[in-house]
C-alpha cells in the first residue's frame, strides 16, 4: 500500500507542469551507514539524508523537461533507490530490535 502512494505521489509530480525557473538535479547523498554496525544517529541521519534527496527529485522530475520515457525511467530509478535504503533499515531494526 505504501509503494502504491509513493509511486503515486512520484507519478503526480512527474506530471505536473514545471513551475521552477531553477531546475538542477540534486545529488545523491552519501553511501548508506552498514547496518550490521551502524548506531541509531547514523541511520536517522541517512534517513534525513535519504527524504531530503527523495523530495527534491521528486521536484526536479516536475521541472525538469524530460520526456515521459526519461521521467518513466528517472521515477524507477528512484523508486529503486528508495527501496534499497528500506532494505537496510529492515536490517537495522532487526539487528536492534
Amino acid at each position: 500500500m505504501r509503494k502504491n502512494i509513493v509511486t503515486f505521489t512520484l507519478l503526480a509530480v512527474v506530471c505536473m507542469p514545471g513551475v521552477s525557473l531553477a531546475c538542477s538535479e540534486p545529488a545523491k547523498p552519501a553511501e548508506f551507514p552498514d547496518p550490521a554496525t551502524a548506531v541509531t544517529a547514523q541511520m536517522v541521519k541517512a534517513n534525513n539524508e535519504v527524504k531530503a534527496y527523495v523530495k527534491a527529485m521528486e521536484e526536479y522530475l516536475g521541472c525538469s523537461g524530460m520526456s515521459r520515457t526519461e521521467q518513466g525511467k528517472a521515477v524507477k530509478e528512484l523508486e529503486d533507490y528508495a527501496e534499497s535504503f528500506n532494505k537496510l533499515i529492515r536490517e537495522f531494526k532487526s539487528r536492534n530490535g
